[in-house]
């Protein structure tokens, strides 16, 4: 029985070399490919740097993911023509792998020239709001307070067509008990999902609730008056403008003026996106 034993041990220490010893032969082999020598040699070449984020102590301005040439892939599909072909190569990120979940997110990257503008609604969404975003072809983000949110999915549901839907808390106070119903009313009923909350000031409570359910924490100042000397002042790459006011012609003459100045207005999701397609 031992000898029986030692012998099946020492069948499988061999086969288990083998194939050890034959995957380090096609690594060798492989690398000395000209195919694989000449990917090798542009590989630094063809690195698009990362845009690192924006780190100060709990806040947080997102970056831009890097891209670096996927080697295997790219190795794969030229060897299957047979030579290299730069037209080939397949490029891959690199992450910003930073955690956000305890940061408070104040704008979007720097580089790029968007913006977002969020809309706080407790009552009523305006009609004359809706039109005019229509009319610039425009997307924004409405922020509602759960208290309204049940009584008027239709209107919901028609705002969502275009823009981005989140919930503002009830009576703007995030709680655990209402947490997962008015994301669910907002998953069911818009086109996308709840994924962002909103502070003016910073509150741990809330932004620790809000990362236990996988949300991330905005904080952007409230815009009641002298709407348009305040955009005007702080528009730049990333800015977020947040309007806590009914005064619907000065937030028009202020989105009128972002586009003046060449800034894409578009949604949260889009804003504070770090991806890179690197095509």
């Amino acid at each position: 029985m031992l000898k029986k034993l030692i012998k099946v041990t020492s069948i499988l220490l061999l086969v288990g070399f083998s194939f050890f010893y034959t995957e380090k032969v096609t690594k060798i082999a492989r690398s000395k490919d000209p195919i694989m020598v000449k990917i090798n040699d542009i590989k630094k070449s063809n690195v698009v740097s990362q845009v690192e984020p924006i780190i100060y102590n709990d806040e947080y301005v997102p970056g831009i993911n890097g891209c670096e040439i996927n080697v295997d892939e790219s190795y794969n599909k030229m060897k299957s023509v047979g030579e290299f072909k730069e037209e080939l190569l397949v490029m891959k990120e690199i992450e910003n792998n930073h955690n956000t979940s305890n940061k408070y997110i104040i704008s979007g990257n720097k580089v790029l020239k968007n913006v977002s503008i969020i809309f706080l609604i407790d009552k009523e969404i305006k009609d004359e709001l809706i039109n005019f975003l229509s009319s610039k072809n425009l997307s924004a983000n409405f922020f509602i307070d759960g208290n309204y949110l049940e009584k008027d999915l239709i209107t919901i549901k028609f705002i969502s067509e275009n823009n981005n839907i989140y919930y503002l808390g009830n009576n703007r106070k995030y709680e655990e008990d209402y947490m997962l119903y008015n994301n669910n009313l907002i998953s069911m009923n818009g086109n996308n999902e709840s994924e962002y909350c909103i502070v003016n000031t910073k509150d741990d409570n809330t932004l620790k609730l809000c990362s236990d359910y996988k949300m991330k924490t905005i904080k952007s100042d409230y815009i009641k008056d002298n709407i348009y000397t305040t955009v005007k002042t702080n528009l730049s790459n990333g800015s977020i403008f947040t309007f806590d006011t009914d005064k619907i012609d000065e937030i028009k003459v202020s989105i009128n003026y972002m586009l003046s100045k060449g800034y894409n207005i578009v949604t949260l999701d889009k804003l504070l996106d770090e991806s890179n397609k690197c095509e």
